[in-house]
């Protein structure tokens, strides 16, 4: 009977995962179908080199700061079945099987399936990243190769012994496509040492050598094998990414662009003094990524506390309460036509629906004790690592925060979930730990109030006028 019973159980499980998988499939084709607008944000670059290679170019794969394989990809898609859309159902399809990657992890991690499916049905109410698939840019790539990568190494420290030695090759070889793609995952091999030194002070010296092996592989695969070989040497690329992500030009700090009048000129002031003490004549893009280089040292050696304070500004308003703007336009200008002021409720309320719940869980069950678990300390190392990548290497933009929640807050949900629904073998939460929720709880929404009110009131017209461009 009581077998019978597990059995039944687990099949109720995967067909709930079965549906849920199959919703998110076919609302992201209806998202899909209801898009107008296709050129948002720097998906521009890749429908350009789409064109060129349709006009018989050979674009290098690295152009500067743009990748092109995405409009390879694009290409031989559309060459096989005549239309684009073929390449939108491959993102459909390839952000339907990151969830089951997810599911995956999850599962490997808490060893619960309603954990693992609670984790994907936050991901179903994540309609950010639902409003990926029309857009010809990277970000799906980017989260199938961590989520996977992610996967991979927590085989590598429990799995079968063939899965453990297979994953010691995959891990090298997936992160070093994965950079083809989008630059997330190219330190993630100093995160496998660190990761191994970990079982060195746990005496566990088989998972040290895994990972250990699986860092190194990496930096010798890179070293063999370097992508530099698939740059364009006729394009410098611009500084501007981590410019204005460790200076204040950009708007109110962080920000990819000067926004306000006064930045650009006192920006503009300060390289001519630095022409002038170089007898240069001509601002060439050495010239820019140079005074640039400066300025950040500058920035950084003489203001160490603005410096840091921008970081934590920038890991603040990329987890805020603004909408991503690819999204709203998406939204607003589809076939179904939607204010700007709905669409903004649809994709806002789940994101921080589900950032809430990370913080409650995080807050009501963490213990220190838990850094015993292995895998649960490596998801929290990624978790940092994501946060770092995506925040804190250059300018923040909201709409990097797709990866962070896929595969670093919504795994480590569920892990904490799954403490949550076994309360019966767990003390009673301290009174403490509701107060200090309370706390953390108002910061939180004291800084999203300050953030919408800084949108909607101090700078309204930069807002509306950006909504109204749509």
């Amino acid at each position: 009977m009581g077998i019978n019973y597990l059995g039944k159980k687990e099949q109720r499980y995967k067909l709930v995962l079965f549906l849920l998988l199959g919703f998110n499939l076919i609302f992201k084709l209806l998202l899909l179908y209801n898009t107008n607008s296709f050129y948002v944000s720097e998906a521009k670059s890749n429908y350009n080199f789409l064109r060129a290679i349709e006009q018989g170019a050979h674009p290098a794969l690295f152009e500067g700061g743009y990748r092109s394989v995405l409009a390879y990809i694009g290409y031989y898609l559309k060459s096989l079945t005549g239309t684009i859309d073929s390449f939108f159902w491959f993102q459909a399809l390839l952000g339907t099987l990151s969830l089951y990657v997810l599911y995956c992890i999850c599962l490997r991690l808490t060893d619960e399936r309603s954990s693992a499916l609670f984790a994907v049905l936050l991901a179903t109410i994540f309609m950010d990243y639902h409003l990926l698939t029309p857009v010809f840019y990277y970000q799906i790539c980017e989260i199938f190769f961590v989520l996977l990568v992610v996967y991979l190494v927590l085989m590598m420290i429990d799995d079968k012994k063939f899965m453990r030695s297979a994953s010691i090759l995959l891990v090298p070889v997936i992160i070093y496509l994965s950079l083809l793609f989008r630059g997330t995952l190219g330190y993630f091999a100093w995160l496998l040492i660190g990761m191994s030194l970990y079982f060195v002070l746990r005496k566990e010296y088989r998972l040290f050598a895994r990972l250990a092996a699986a860092g190194m592989i990496t930096m010798i695969l890179f070293s063999m094998l370097p992508q530099g070989n698939y740059k364009n040497k006729n394009i410098v690329s611009v500084n501007d990414f981590k410019f204005y992500g460790h200076t204040l030009y950009g708007g109110n700090g962080g920000e990819g662009a000067f926004i306000y009048k006064e930045n650009e000129i006192r920006y503009k002031k300060k390289l001519a003094e630095f022409m002038n003490e170089h007898h240069y004549d001509v601002v060439t893009v050495q010239v820019r990524n140079e005074f640039q280089s400066k300025e950040i040292k500058k920035f950084i050696s003489r203001t160490p506390h603005k410096w840091l304070w921008l970081q934590v500004r920038k890991v603040a308003y990329t987890f805020g309460i603004v909408p991503i703007r690819d999204s709203l336009e998406l939204l607003t200008t589809g076939k179904l036509p939607l204010k700007w002021y709905l669409s903004a409720v649809i994709i806002q309320v789940p994101y921080l629906f589900i950032l809430l719940i990370f913080v409650i869980l995080l807050v009501l069950f963490f213990n220190v004790a838990d850094f015993k678990n292995a895998k649960l300390f490596f998801m929290i190392l990624v978790l940092f690592y994501l946060l770092a990548a995506t925040c804190l290497y250059g300018h923040y933009q909201e709409r990097y925060r797709h990866v962070v929640i896929l595969a670093g807050i919504l795994p480590v949900a569920a892990f904490y979930f799954s403490r949550f629904i076994d309360r019966s073998s767990q003390k009673p939460i301290a009174h403490g730990r509701y107060i200090l929720l309370i706390l953390i709880l108002a910061i939180v929404f004291a800084h999203w109030g300050y953030q919408a009110y800084n949108v909607l009131v101090i700078h309204k017209e930069r807002y509306i006028k950006a909504v109204n461009q749509f």
